[in-house]
């Protein structure tokens, strides 16, 4: 409704010329369309064209009084470019996004009005998201997902209609009315002691391989420093020389590459930015070496750049993780578990939850806990040699003891005070 309705008296003719006065109440609907209605040329009539134009003024202010031809699928769409695009994202965020919301497009949602969408229907999308063997539009068969992915989907349509309601594009929010979705963190998968010298066995074949003439790159110590500093791939490829300090033994992020291209940004938190400790003697030398080689010391650039300067890409990487796991036997474990063994490792080490937190970027140290904390082999067992045994109230056995020793002392004088009296 663009404004206010106006009551006003008007004559109107019918079909056969005779004229008849009325009150009519004239607004204005969303789409601009006029209307009006009309009321008897009476006082009360007069009165119910008021309380009509105060019940439209009502409906407007409540935001009840609306109409949108979209569906869950165009405004989805138009929020994902208009409120997502444009730089208000990272790339790889925005594209996880429209990830998300081409689960929603291909689902039985996408073509409901977008102000007719009630929280029963949504609730039964998830529920057919977690299932799977739902079939979309196309006749498509879709695996179930995990609870994560559906907390996604859930998060969109909690922003989408809370920006509709916003604008005064509906007059209810449906998702008031659904449940927010619990997700279920699996335990991490990290690497055995026997699959990480499994790993650098496979890269050290490759890199002695003789027909290994093209390889530019030290990959042995991109996966090393992915093993022992916990950096994701992203960070690790955007690092350069002017980010570590080799005397204090510090590396410092504050960046990420993306996927394609030479496209950097900063981290999602401000967690992101972050010094790393360099804790490996044997990294520490290896990225001495690495720096002086071919009798150059580099003080600048990317550390593992192309020809043209650049930094690698992804690709690159994926390619020859691929390659070890082929000939390292290594099977259903990704490039980021590096990234949780070293977190893993560190906290079986005794390192605080917080500074592990810290060290990983995490924005919550309850994050940390809640991803690793059940990936820590024999921690109730650590718990009990810390404690060496001991009793958190106490030693409650001698106490018991002499409270028994004192019973016996005053039951031997209560008995003593009992016994009559020699004559």
């Amino acid at each position: 409704m663009k404004r206010e309705g106006t009551v006003s008296k008007v004559t109107l003719k019918n079909k056969k010329g005779a004229a008849y006065e009325y009150w009519q109440c004239r607004y204005y609907d969303n789409t601009g369309k006029q209307k009006r209605k009309l009321f008897p040329p009476t006082q009360e009539g007069q009165r119910e064209a008021k309380r009509f134009q105060a019940s439209m003024s009502k409906q407007k202010s409540d935001g009840e009084l609306v109409s949108t031809t979209q569906t869950v699928a165009s405004w989805l769409d138009e929020y994902v470019t208009t409120y997502k695009g444009a730089g208000n994202l990272r790339p790889r965020s925005l594209q996880r996004l429209i990830q998300t919301f081409s689960l929603i497009e291909a689902g039985p949602l996408a073509s409901v009005p977008l102000d007719k969408l009630n929280g029963a229907a949504v609730q039964k999308f998830y529920n057919q998201l977690a299932a799977g063997g739902w079939k979309d539009r196309e006749g498509k068969e879709h695996k179930k997902l995990s609870s994560s992915t559906i907390g996604k989907v859930h998060k969109l349509l909690v922003a989408a209609y809370k920006r509709a309601k916003q604008l005064n594009m509906i007059g209810r929010n449906p998702m008031d009315a659904v449940d927010g979705v619990k997700v279920t963190y699996k335990k991490m998968s990290v690497f055995t002691a026997e699959e990480i010298g499994r790993i650098f066995q496979a890269l050290k074949d490759i890199e002695t391989n003789k027909y290994n003439c093209t390889q530019r790159y030290d990959y042995t110590l991109l996966f090393l420093m992915l093993l022992e500093t916990g950096c994701r791939v992203s960070e690790l490829l955007a690092l350069r020389w002017e980010d570590v300090d080799l005397k204090k033994r510090e590396i410092f992020i504050h960046t990420s590459k993306a996927r394609d291209g030479q496209s950097f940004s900063d981290p999602k938190t401000s967690a992101g930015r972050r010094s790393i400790p360099i804790i490996s003697n044997d990294l520490l030398a290896k990225l001495k070496a690495y720096r002086n080689r071919d009798g150059i010391t580099r003080m600048a650039g990317y550390l593992f750049e192309t020809q043209n300067a650049g930094a690698i890409c992804y690709n690159r990487v994926h390619l020859m993780w691929k390659h070890v796991c082929s000939l390292a036997a290594i099977e259903g474990k990704t490039i980021h578990c590096f990234r949780h063994t070293f977190a893993t490792q560190l906290l079986e080490k005794g390192i605080p939850t917080a500074e592990v937190s810290r060290i990983l970027g995490h924005a919550d140290s309850a994050i940390t806990y809640r991803m690793y904390v059940h990936s820590i082999p024999n921690y109730n067992q650590t718990i009990i040699k810390q404690l060496k045994g001991k009793s958190l109230a106490g030693d409650t056995s001698k106490k018991t003891r002499q409270q028994r020793k004192q019973g016996k002392q005053q039951g031997k004088q209560n008995s003593e005070m009992r016994q009559p009296q020699a004559l």
